[in-house]
């Protein structure tokens, strides 16, 4: 009889056991938690690139883009859904941005029904004032109904900075700058030269927003873009339309 009490309290204990691990398994499992992605999960595959903050610009676009979209990811940790649930995201005071001016938002950020990961959709403006000024939108993910902002910060092992992981920095302009593609080969780099050689050599300005030895940007290539527009400059002295910089100084490819 003794045995039987014994063999039957550890059951009870065993059973008891068992119902505190699968309610803390199910408690856990409910809490739906919210941050962004790219603060843990790289933009780029087979990269090590985490960020929180990122820049944007329409200097490279023709002019005929007037809008661009930048998609955020952000991602679930815990329990999917079969609905769709809303996420609750602010703007940060801090942003110089102006939402109707600079960009615009979506009415309503869900994430969709059994998604784990879906996406901030922000609506650049292409402003004149990009031109002069760069402007920051920051976003900041907060609690709800749905999901808790409990993962706040992580870590990048390699570079020992902390991320935060519930505010995104959007920062963009429309300021030309020497694209990391310009070659020596073209001389001094003036977004008046640039954008003339594109034009007249029907060349989309983003290509040499890459690496030089990319397509279209080798060392064969440049020499040709070089002679072509040495010509086109001499035709145009010697028919009496000297091209000049902005500056006032005589255009040169050397």
């Amino acid at each position: 009889m003794k045995k039987i009490l014994i063999l039957s309290a550890f059951i009870l204990s065993f059973l008891g056991l068992a119902s505190c691990s699968q309610e803390e398994i199910k408690t856990y499992s409910d809490a739906s938690n919210i941050y962004f992605s790219p603060a843990v999960f790289p933009l780029v595959k087979n990269t090590s690139n985490i960020i929180d903050s990122t820049g944007v610009s329409f200097a490279f676009d023709n002019a005929s883009i007037q809008k661009k979209i930048y998609r955020i990811p952000i991602r679930v940790q815990g329990k999917l859904s079969d609905v769709d649930r809303t996420v609750k995201c602010t703007i940060d005071q801090t942003s110089t941005a102006v939402e109707g001016v600079h960009f615009s938002l979506p009415k309503k950020i869900v994430i969709r029904a059994g998604r784990e990961v879906d996406s901030i959709e922000v609506t650049m403006n292409r402003t004149p004032e990009l031109k002069l000024n760069r402007v920051t939108l920051v976003l900041n993910l907060e609690e709800n109904e749905f999901f808790t902002t409990k993962m706040q910060t992580k870590i990048n092992t390699l570079t020992q900075k902390t991320m935060s992981l519930t505010r995104f920095k959007l920062t963009f302009d429309d300021i030309i700058s020497q694209p990391i593609g310009w070659s020596a080969i073209l001389g001094t780099f003036s977004p008046k030269k640039f954008f003339l050689m594109c034009d007249l050599l029907q060349l989309q300005p983003s290509l040499f927003n890459q690496k030089t030895g990319s397509a279209g940007l080798t060392t064969a290539e440049f020499v040709y873009y070089d002679n072509f527009m040495k010509r086109y400059l001499a035709d145009q002295k010697a028919s009496g339309n000297t091209i000049y910089e902005d500056n006032g100084t005589e255009m040169v490819f050397p």
